[in-house]
Protein backbone atom coordinates (compact mmCIF):
# COMPACT_ATOMS: atom_id res chain seq x y z
CA UNK A 1 0.00 0.00 0.00
CA UNK A 2 2.92 2.60 0.94
CA UNK A 3 4.53 2.08 -2.27
CA UNK A 4 1.27 3.09 -5.21
CA UNK A 5 1.35 6.00 -2.56
CA UNK A 6 4.37 6.90 -2.72
CA UNK A 7 4.38 6.45 -6.92
CA UNK A 8 1.33 8.73 -6.70
CA UNK A 9 3.29 11.23 -4.46
CA UNK A 10 5.91 11.52 -6.80
CA UNK A 11 3.67 11.73 -9.60
CA UNK A 12 1.56 14.58 -8.32
CA UNK A 13 5.09 16.29 -7.34
CA UNK A 14 6.59 16.12 -11.31
CA UNK A 15 7.56 19.09 -12.90
CA UNK A 16 4.58 20.07 -15.59
CA UNK A 17 5.77 19.22 -18.81
CA UNK A 18 7.76 21.54 -21.31
CA UNK A 19 4.12 22.35 -22.94
CA UNK A 20 2.04 23.02 -19.73
CA UNK A 21 5.02 25.09 -18.48
CA UNK A 22 5.22 27.26 -21.77
CA UNK A 23 1.69 27.67 -21.23
CA UNK A 24 1.39 28.99 -17.81
CA UNK A 25 4.28 31.41 -18.94
CA UNK A 26 2.17 32.59 -21.73
CA UNK A 27 -0.60 33.35 -19.33
CA UNK A 28 2.00 34.81 -17.13
CA UNK A 29 2.64 37.33 -19.68
CA UNK A 30 6.28 36.15 -20.06
CA UNK A 31 6.26 35.18 -24.56
CA UNK A 32 9.85 34.26 -24.92
CA UNK A 33 10.04 32.06 -21.94
CA UNK A 34 6.73 30.42 -23.26
CA UNK A 35 8.90 29.99 -27.12
CA UNK A 36 11.51 28.29 -25.41
CA UNK A 37 9.78 26.01 -23.46
CA UNK A 38 6.63 25.45 -26.35
CA UNK A 39 9.96 25.03 -28.85
CA UNK A 40 10.83 22.55 -26.84
CA UNK A 41 7.43 20.61 -26.78
CA UNK A 42 6.88 20.54 -30.70
CA UNK A 43 10.81 19.36 -31.02
CA UNK A 44 9.86 16.35 -28.57
CA UNK A 45 6.55 15.71 -30.19
CA UNK A 46 5.67 17.34 -33.91
CA UNK A 47 2.47 16.18 -33.57
CA UNK A 48 1.22 18.28 -30.73
CA UNK A 49 -1.18 20.21 -31.99
CA UNK A 50 -1.57 22.24 -29.01
CA UNK A 51 1.80 22.90 -28.30
CA UNK A 52 2.17 24.36 -32.14
CA UNK A 53 -1.08 26.27 -31.45
CA UNK A 54 0.05 27.91 -28.19
CA UNK A 55 3.61 28.38 -29.79
CA UNK A 56 1.76 30.50 -32.15
CA UNK A 57 0.40 32.62 -29.35
CA UNK A 58 3.72 33.39 -28.43
CA UNK A 59 5.61 34.52 -31.60
CA UNK A 60 2.05 36.75 -31.98
CA UNK A 61 2.74 38.56 -28.13
CA UNK A 62 6.29 39.16 -29.59
CA UNK A 63 4.83 40.49 -32.99
CA UNK A 64 6.85 37.61 -34.68
CA UNK A 65 3.94 37.28 -37.14
CA UNK A 66 5.81 35.32 -39.95
CA UNK A 67 6.34 32.37 -37.23
CA UNK A 68 3.03 32.79 -36.16
CA UNK A 69 1.90 31.92 -39.63
CA UNK A 70 4.81 28.82 -39.63
CA UNK A 71 2.88 27.87 -36.09
CA UNK A 72 0.04 27.89 -37.21
CA UNK A 73 0.12 26.35 -40.39
CA UNK A 74 1.66 23.36 -39.14
CA UNK A 75 -2.13 23.44 -36.39
CA UNK A 76 -3.92 23.51 -39.58
CA UNK A 77 -1.78 20.50 -41.43
CA UNK A 78 -2.41 18.52 -37.94
CA UNK A 79 -5.96 19.04 -37.36
CA UNK A 80 -7.69 21.20 -40.18
CA UNK A 81 -10.65 21.17 -37.53
CA UNK A 82 -8.83 22.68 -34.94
CA UNK A 83 -11.37 26.28 -33.49
CA UNK A 84 -10.20 29.48 -34.77
CA UNK A 85 -7.30 28.53 -36.91
CA UNK A 86 -8.48 29.71 -39.83
CA UNK A 87 -9.10 32.83 -38.70
CA UNK A 88 -5.78 33.45 -37.01
CA UNK A 89 -3.98 32.37 -39.70
CA UNK A 90 -5.19 34.48 -41.81
CA UNK A 91 -4.70 37.56 -39.45
CA UNK A 92 -0.92 36.37 -38.59
CA UNK A 93 -0.77 36.48 -42.57
CA UNK A 94 -2.17 39.98 -43.03
CA UNK A 95 -0.06 41.13 -40.20
CA UNK A 96 3.23 39.88 -41.36
CA UNK A 97 2.52 41.39 -45.13
CA UNK A 98 2.81 44.51 -43.42
CA UNK A 99 7.00 45.67 -43.27
CA UNK A 100 8.42 47.06 -39.51
CA UNK A 101 9.46 50.39 -40.21
CA UNK A 102 8.42 54.21 -38.99
CA UNK A 103 5.06 55.46 -40.59
CA UNK A 104 4.33 55.92 -44.18
CA UNK A 105 4.85 59.05 -45.66
CA UNK A 106 2.72 59.60 -48.77
CA UNK A 107 1.86 63.09 -50.93
CA UNK A 108 -1.21 65.29 -48.92
CA UNK A 109 -2.36 67.98 -51.28
CA UNK A 110 -2.94 71.11 -49.58
CA UNK A 111 -5.16 72.84 -52.30
CA UNK A 112 -8.41 71.72 -52.48
CA UNK A 113 -9.57 70.20 -55.74
CA UNK A 114 -12.20 70.92 -57.86
CA UNK A 115 -15.31 68.22 -56.96
CA UNK A 116 -17.01 67.66 -53.82
CA UNK A 117 -18.00 65.32 -51.30
CA UNK A 118 -19.80 65.73 -48.84
CA UNK A 119 -19.77 63.17 -45.46
CA UNK A 120 -22.27 62.72 -42.26
CA UNK A 121 -20.37 61.15 -39.18
CA UNK A 122 -21.51 59.95 -35.74
CA UNK A 123 -19.86 57.47 -33.13
CA UNK A 124 -20.90 54.75 -30.90
CA UNK A 125 -24.25 53.22 -32.19
CA UNK A 126 -25.68 50.24 -30.55
CA UNK A 127 -29.22 49.88 -31.35
CA UNK A 128 -30.38 47.81 -27.77
CA UNK A 129 -28.98 44.33 -27.13
CA UNK A 130 -30.90 41.18 -26.43
CA UNK A 131 -28.78 39.35 -23.89
CA UNK A 132 -29.85 39.49 -20.58
CA UNK A 133 -31.96 41.90 -21.15
CA UNK A 134 -33.95 39.75 -23.84
CA UNK A 135 -37.03 41.69 -25.63
CA UNK A 136 -36.87 44.98 -22.87
CA UNK A 137 -33.55 45.52 -24.09
CA UNK A 138 -34.32 46.00 -27.82
CA UNK A 139 -35.52 49.16 -29.13
CA UNK A 140 -39.34 48.46 -30.43
CA UNK A 141 -40.06 48.64 -34.14
CA UNK A 142 -37.01 46.80 -35.75
CA UNK A 143 -35.04 50.11 -34.33
CA UNK A 144 -36.77 52.26 -37.61
CA UNK A 145 -37.09 55.78 -35.90
CA UNK A 146 -34.67 55.29 -33.10
CA UNK A 147 -32.89 58.26 -34.73
CA UNK A 148 -35.86 60.62 -35.02
CA UNK A 149 -35.01 64.03 -36.18
CA UNK A 150 -31.74 63.92 -37.40
CA UNK A 151 -32.30 61.68 -40.27
CA UNK A 152 -32.06 64.00 -42.89
CA UNK A 153 -28.38 64.54 -41.70
CA UNK A 154 -27.28 60.98 -42.92
CA UNK A 155 -29.70 60.67 -46.00
CA UNK A 156 -28.78 64.31 -47.12
CA UNK A 157 -24.91 63.59 -47.06
CA UNK A 158 -23.00 61.65 -50.39
CA UNK A 159 -21.86 59.18 -47.45
CA UNK A 160 -22.89 58.14 -43.97
CA UNK A 161 -20.83 56.75 -41.11
CA UNK A 162 -21.31 54.95 -37.88
CA UNK A 163 -19.38 52.80 -35.66
CA UNK A 164 -21.40 49.91 -35.16
CA UNK A 165 -20.96 48.96 -31.28
CA UNK A 166 -21.93 45.18 -30.90
CA UNK A 167 -22.39 42.68 -33.62
CA UNK A 168 -25.52 41.83 -35.39
CA UNK A 169 -26.54 38.31 -35.08
CA UNK A 170 -29.30 35.90 -33.94
CA UNK A 171 -28.90 33.58 -30.99
CA UNK A 172 -25.11 33.31 -31.02
CA UNK A 173 -23.87 33.00 -27.43
CA UNK A 174 -22.07 35.06 -25.23
CA UNK A 175 -18.32 34.64 -25.95
CA UNK A 176 -17.04 37.42 -23.38
CA UNK A 177 -18.05 37.58 -20.21
CA UNK A 178 -19.07 35.46 -17.64
CA UNK A 179 -22.76 34.13 -16.27
CA UNK A 180 -22.36 36.36 -13.49
CA UNK A 181 -20.34 38.92 -14.31
CA UNK A 182 -21.51 42.25 -13.11
CA UNK A 183 -18.74 44.63 -14.50
CA UNK A 184 -18.84 42.61 -18.15
CA UNK A 185 -20.28 44.38 -20.93
CA UNK A 186 -21.37 41.79 -24.35
CA UNK A 187 -23.97 43.69 -26.61
CA UNK A 188 -26.62 41.53 -29.32
CA UNK A 189 -28.42 42.99 -32.06
CA UNK A 190 -30.80 40.99 -33.77
CA UNK A 191 -30.22 40.69 -37.24
CA UNK A 192 -33.65 42.80 -38.38
CA UNK A 193 -32.28 45.82 -37.42
CA UNK A 194 -30.00 46.17 -39.60
CA UNK A 195 -33.50 48.13 -41.60
CA UNK A 196 -32.94 50.60 -39.30
CA UNK A 197 -29.25 51.51 -40.64
CA UNK A 198 -31.00 51.28 -44.07
CA UNK A 199 -33.25 53.52 -43.48
CA UNK A 200 -30.93 55.84 -42.13
CA UNK A 201 -29.39 55.78 -45.85
CA UNK A 202 -26.10 54.47 -44.09
CA UNK A 203 -23.08 53.74 -46.38
CA UNK A 204 -19.74 53.03 -43.84
CA UNK A 205 -20.16 50.68 -40.90
CA UNK A 206 -16.63 50.32 -38.76
CA UNK A 207 -16.50 47.06 -37.25
CA UNK A 208 -13.28 47.80 -35.23
CA UNK A 209 -14.34 48.15 -31.80
CA UNK A 210 -14.58 46.30 -28.30
CA UNK A 211 -17.57 44.90 -28.60
CA UNK A 212 -17.32 43.43 -32.47
CA UNK A 213 -15.92 40.30 -31.13
CA UNK A 214 -18.82 40.10 -28.36
CA UNK A 215 -19.92 36.62 -30.05
CA UNK A 216 -16.76 35.26 -31.37
CA UNK A 217 -15.55 35.00 -34.77
CA UNK A 218 -19.25 33.76 -35.80
CA UNK A 219 -20.87 37.32 -34.27
CA UNK A 220 -18.21 39.11 -36.27
CA UNK A 221 -19.30 37.11 -39.43
CA UNK A 222 -22.90 37.43 -38.75
CA UNK A 223 -22.46 41.35 -38.81
CA UNK A 224 -20.71 41.20 -41.63
CA UNK A 225 -23.00 39.15 -43.92
CA UNK A 226 -26.10 41.23 -42.71
CA UNK A 227 -24.56 44.35 -43.76
CA UNK A 228 -23.41 42.84 -47.02
CA UNK A 229 -27.09 41.68 -47.77
CA UNK A 230 -28.28 45.50 -46.96
CA UNK A 231 -25.76 46.84 -49.51
CA UNK A 232 -23.66 48.99 -46.19
CA UNK A 233 -19.84 48.44 -46.80
CA UNK A 234 -17.60 47.79 -43.72
CA UNK A 235 -14.03 47.97 -42.45
CA UNK A 236 -13.14 45.88 -39.30
CA UNK A 237 -11.33 42.63 -39.11
CA UNK A 238 -7.50 42.35 -40.94
CA UNK A 239 -8.34 42.38 -45.33
CA UNK A 240 -11.52 44.16 -44.33
CA UNK A 241 -11.05 47.66 -45.48
CA UNK A 242 -14.36 49.29 -47.23
CA UNK A 243 -14.48 50.40 -50.87
CA UNK A 244 -17.65 52.53 -52.36
CA UNK A 245 -17.84 55.00 -55.70
CA UNK A 246 -19.98 58.03 -55.03
CA UNK A 247 -20.35 60.55 -57.61
CA UNK A 248 -17.26 59.08 -59.76
CA UNK A 249 -15.01 59.60 -56.70
CA UNK A 250 -13.65 55.80 -55.12
CA UNK A 251 -14.00 56.07 -51.23
CA UNK A 252 -12.19 53.24 -49.34
CA UNK A 253 -12.27 53.21 -45.17
CA UNK A 254 -9.43 51.50 -42.82
CA UNK A 255 -11.05 50.86 -39.45
CA UNK A 256 -8.52 49.73 -36.47
CA UNK A 257 -8.70 49.57 -32.59
CA UNK A 258 -6.82 47.25 -29.74
CA UNK A 259 -8.04 44.06 -30.30
CA UNK A 260 -6.34 41.03 -32.04
CA UNK A 261 -9.05 40.79 -34.98
CA UNK A 262 -8.22 43.67 -36.21
CA UNK A 263 -5.70 46.69 -37.63
CA UNK A 264 -3.95 47.89 -34.23
CA UNK A 265 -4.40 51.40 -32.65
CA UNK A 266 -1.33 50.77 -30.95
CA UNK A 267 0.51 50.74 -34.43
CA UNK A 268 0.65 53.49 -36.48
CA UNK A 269 3.27 52.66 -38.45
CA UNK A 270 0.92 49.73 -39.58
CA UNK A 271 -1.99 51.33 -39.82
CA UNK A 272 0.01 54.21 -41.98
CA UNK A 273 0.85 50.95 -44.47
CA UNK A 274 -3.18 50.37 -44.62
CA UNK A 275 -3.76 53.97 -45.44
CA UNK A 276 -1.10 54.52 -48.20
CA UNK A 277 -2.04 51.30 -49.83
CA UNK A 278 -5.96 52.16 -50.19
CA UNK A 279 -4.59 55.52 -51.02
CA UNK A 280 -3.10 53.74 -53.90
CA UNK A 281 -6.79 52.94 -55.30
CA UNK A 282 -9.08 55.48 -53.64
CA UNK A 283 -9.96 59.34 -54.21
CA UNK A 284 -10.88 59.55 -50.73
CA UNK A 285 -9.72 57.63 -47.53
CA UNK A 286 -11.45 57.92 -44.15
CA UNK A 287 -9.80 56.59 -40.99
CA UNK A 288 -11.79 55.38 -38.50
CA UNK A 289 -10.28 54.23 -35.08
CA UNK A 290 -11.87 53.10 -31.73
CA UNK A 291 -8.97 53.99 -29.34
CA UNK A 292 -8.47 56.05 -26.26
CA UNK A 293 -9.23 55.80 -22.48
CA UNK A 294 -12.99 56.18 -21.60
CA UNK A 295 -15.24 58.03 -19.45
CA UNK A 296 -15.89 61.47 -18.29
CA UNK A 297 -12.27 61.97 -16.45
CA UNK A 298 -10.99 61.20 -20.18
CA UNK A 299 -12.37 63.75 -22.24
CA UNK A 300 -8.70 65.36 -22.86
CA UNK A 301 -6.32 63.91 -25.95
CA UNK A 302 -3.15 63.57 -23.55
CA UNK A 303 -0.57 62.79 -26.31
CA UNK A 304 0.30 59.71 -24.79
CA UNK A 305 -0.34 56.26 -25.22
CA UNK A 306 -3.60 55.82 -22.92
CA UNK A 307 -5.04 52.56 -21.42
CA UNK A 308 -8.31 51.49 -20.56
CA UNK A 309 -9.22 47.93 -18.05
CA UNK A 310 -5.62 46.87 -18.33
CA UNK A 311 -5.02 47.51 -22.25
CA UNK A 312 -3.12 50.13 -24.25
CA UNK A 313 -5.49 51.89 -26.59
CA UNK A 314 -3.27 53.75 -28.71
CA UNK A 315 -1.40 57.47 -28.58
CA UNK A 316 -4.51 58.88 -30.47
CA UNK A 317 -2.60 61.68 -31.89
CA UNK A 318 0.46 59.88 -32.89
CA UNK A 319 -2.21 57.79 -34.33
CA UNK A 320 -4.46 60.10 -36.36
CA UNK A 321 -1.60 62.12 -37.45
CA UNK A 322 0.34 59.18 -38.62
CA UNK A 323 -2.92 58.35 -40.87
CA UNK A 324 -3.10 61.73 -42.48
CA UNK A 325 0.49 61.51 -42.81
CA UNK A 326 0.33 58.18 -45.27
CA UNK A 327 -3.02 59.74 -47.28
CA UNK A 328 -6.19 59.36 -44.71
CA UNK A 329 -8.18 62.42 -45.69
CA UNK A 330 -10.33 62.50 -42.79
CA UNK A 331 -9.95 60.89 -39.26
CA UNK A 332 -12.97 59.59 -37.52
CA UNK A 333 -12.41 58.37 -33.65
CA UNK A 334 -15.13 56.99 -31.47
CA UNK A 335 -14.42 55.07 -28.27
CA UNK A 336 -14.16 56.95 -24.81
CA UNK A 337 -17.80 57.27 -25.13
CA UNK A 338 -17.70 61.85 -24.88
CA UNK A 339 -16.87 64.03 -26.97
CA UNK A 340 -13.23 64.83 -27.38
CA UNK A 341 -11.49 67.36 -29.26
CA UNK A 342 -11.10 68.15 -33.35
CA UNK A 343 -8.00 69.38 -35.30
CA UNK A 344 -7.71 70.01 -38.66
CA UNK A 345 -4.37 68.62 -39.87
CA UNK A 346 -2.73 69.48 -43.07
CA UNK A 347 -5.66 70.62 -44.39
CA UNK A 348 -7.60 67.55 -43.24
CA UNK A 349 -10.16 67.20 -39.86
CA UNK A 350 -9.34 64.93 -37.67
CA UNK A 351 -12.42 64.07 -34.84
CA UNK A 352 -11.03 62.15 -31.81
CA UNK A 353 -14.24 61.20 -30.79
CA UNK A 354 -17.79 61.72 -31.58
CA UNK A 355 -18.65 60.24 -28.05
CA UNK A 356 -22.01 58.05 -28.12
CA UNK A 357 -24.35 58.32 -30.58
CA UNK A 358 -26.97 55.62 -29.59
CA UNK A 359 -26.99 52.83 -26.68
CA UNK A 360 -30.70 51.74 -26.50
CA UNK A 361 -31.09 50.82 -23.24
CA UNK A 362 -27.32 50.12 -22.33
CA UNK A 363 -24.98 53.20 -22.64
CA UNK A 364 -24.89 55.00 -19.30
CA UNK A 365 -25.28 59.09 -19.58
CA UNK A 366 -25.42 60.39 -16.34
CA UNK A 367 -24.32 64.17 -15.62
CA UNK A 368 -24.68 64.82 -19.80
CA UNK A 369 -21.27 64.18 -20.49
CA UNK A 370 -21.59 60.61 -22.05
CA UNK A 371 -25.47 61.89 -23.23
CA UNK A 372 -23.82 65.26 -25.37
CA UNK A 373 -23.32 63.90 -28.76
CA UNK A 374 -23.41 65.29 -32.40
CA UNK A 375 -23.59 64.55 -36.05
CA UNK A 376 -20.52 65.72 -38.07
CA UNK A 377 -21.05 67.02 -41.18
CA UNK A 378 -17.85 67.01 -43.67
CA UNK A 379 -17.40 68.65 -46.96
CA UNK A 380 -14.08 67.34 -49.13
CA UNK A 381 -12.72 68.80 -52.08
CA UNK A 382 -12.45 65.90 -54.74
CA UNK A 383 -8.70 65.10 -53.38
CA UNK A 384 -9.75 65.28 -49.85
CA UNK A 385 -8.51 68.81 -48.68
CA UNK A 386 -11.35 70.27 -46.44
CA UNK A 387 -13.15 72.34 -47.24
CA UNK A 388 -16.07 72.94 -44.75
CA UNK A 389 -17.54 71.24 -41.81
CA UNK A 390 -20.82 71.29 -39.61
CA UNK A 391 -21.89 69.96 -35.73
CA UNK A 392 -24.76 69.42 -35.72
CA UNK A 393 -25.81 68.77 -31.51
CA UNK A 394 -27.55 65.72 -30.62
CA UNK A 395 -28.41 64.38 -27.20
CA UNK A 396 -29.33 60.67 -25.61
CA UNK A 397 -32.81 60.78 -24.39
CA UNK A 398 -33.65 58.69 -21.25
CA UNK A 399 -33.61 55.37 -23.36
CA UNK A 400 -30.29 56.45 -24.72
CA UNK A 401 -31.29 57.06 -28.16
CA UNK A 402 -30.14 60.49 -29.82
CA UNK A 403 -32.05 63.29 -30.39
CA UNK A 404 -31.67 66.82 -31.95
CA UNK A 405 -30.24 69.07 -29.00
CA UNK A 406 -31.74 72.64 -29.04
CA UNK A 407 -29.49 73.19 -26.53
CA UNK A 408 -26.18 72.87 -28.31
CA UNK A 409 -23.85 70.92 -25.37
CA UNK A 410 -21.60 69.58 -28.01
CA UNK A 411 -20.59 73.25 -29.56
CA UNK A 412 -19.42 74.50 -26.19
CA UNK A 413 -17.49 71.11 -25.44
CA UNK A 414 -15.97 71.12 -28.41
CA UNK A 415 -14.74 74.51 -28.03
CA UNK A 416 -13.23 74.31 -24.70
CA UNK A 417 -11.30 70.91 -25.84
CA UNK A 418 -10.59 71.79 -29.01
CA UNK A 419 -8.76 75.06 -27.43
CA UNK A 420 -7.21 73.28 -24.67
CA UNK A 421 -6.16 70.34 -25.98
CA UNK A 422 -5.21 71.79 -29.48
CA UNK A 423 -4.12 75.37 -28.73
CA UNK A 424 -2.99 76.18 -32.47
CA UNK A 425 -4.66 73.35 -34.68
CA UNK A 426 -8.22 73.14 -32.84
CA UNK A 427 -11.05 74.23 -34.67
CA UNK A 428 -13.80 76.94 -33.76
CA UNK A 429 -17.40 76.27 -33.84
CA UNK A 430 -19.75 78.73 -33.90
CA UNK A 431 -23.24 78.95 -32.34
CA UNK A 432 -24.97 77.78 -35.71
CA UNK A 433 -22.45 75.11 -35.64
CA UNK A 434 -20.31 75.90 -38.54
CA UNK A 435 -16.46 74.80 -37.94
CA UNK A 436 -13.68 77.35 -38.76
CA UNK A 437 -9.95 76.89 -38.51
Amino acid sequence: MLLPLLAALALAQAPPSPREAGIAALAAGDATGAEELLTAAVAADARDTRAWWELGWAHWAQDDFAAAVTAWRKVEALDARWPDVSEWLTKAQARAALNDGPPVQGEVPMAPGPGRLTLAAAGDTMMGSDLRKGPRGLAPGEGVGLFAGLEPVFRDADVAFLNLEGPLADGLPNQKCGPNSTSCYAFRTPTRYVAALADLGLDLASLANNHAMDLGPAGMDSSIATLDAAGIAHAGRYGDIATIERGGLRIAMVAAHSGGCCPNVNRPAEISQLVAQADRDADIVIFSFHGGAEGAQHRHVPGRTEVAWGERRGDVKALARAAVDAGADVVLGHGPHVLRAMEVYRGRLIAYSLGNFCGYRQFGTRGGLGGTSLVLQVELADNGVLTGATVVPAALDSEGAPRPDPDGRAIDQLNALSAADFPETGVRVDPDGRVRW
